[in-house]
């Protein structure tokens, strides 16, 4: 039974570990976000599915390893303090430090998705306006006059390219 309560220390380690990659990768996205770095900001994006799935990974193998520790009869759901309750007192304080530490990571990441979802959504609606303010240069927009007749305007602006 120690060696279950072991391995699952281990797996928990893995998992503060990885949710530290994942809130760096996060903080990296951010940063590329505010450098409009498109390259790196598909190279982190592919990072954080790698991550993600690794993550994945140890998350079935925590929950199994969990439903072999608990009693399997007893119909509530198990958490890790219950676990952490039935634990030997000396995993006890490597799984409360993991538990402690992982509660602080979701809650940065939470944090950081957030600001980096509204980032994504200002740089989006930039995108927008600038194409439609472009459209607008470049197509002749008909305008109806008084005597109903629709008559095509000048162009209004002139569009530049400038390499540099």
């Amino acid at each position: 039974m120690e060696d279950k309560y072991s391995r699952l220390l281990e797996i928990l380690e893995k998992e503060v570990n990885l949710f530290n990659e994942f809130l760096t990768l996060l903080q990296r996205e951010r940063q590329y976000m505010i450098d409009l770095s498109l390259d790196k900001l598909h190279e982190c994006h592919n990072q954080k599915e790698t991550t993600v799935l690794n993550l994945k990974v140890l998350e079935d193998a925590r929950a199994d390893l969990i439903s072999e520790i608990h009693d399997d009869n007893q119909t509530t759901t198990t958490t890790l303090s219950m676990i952490i309750d039935k634990a030997p007192a000396r995993y006890k304080t490597g799984m409360e430090s993991c538990q402690s530490n992982l509660r602080s990571l979701v809650d940065s990441i939470r944090e950081i998705n957030q600001i980096n979802g509204i980032l994504a959504d200002r740089a989006i609606n930039y995108t927008r306006n600038s194409l439609s303010f472009l459209n607008r240069l470049i197509s002749q927009l008909p305008v109806y006059h008084a005597s109903g007749r629709m008559v095509h305007e000048n162009v209004t602006g002139t569009l530049v390219c400038k390499k540099g």
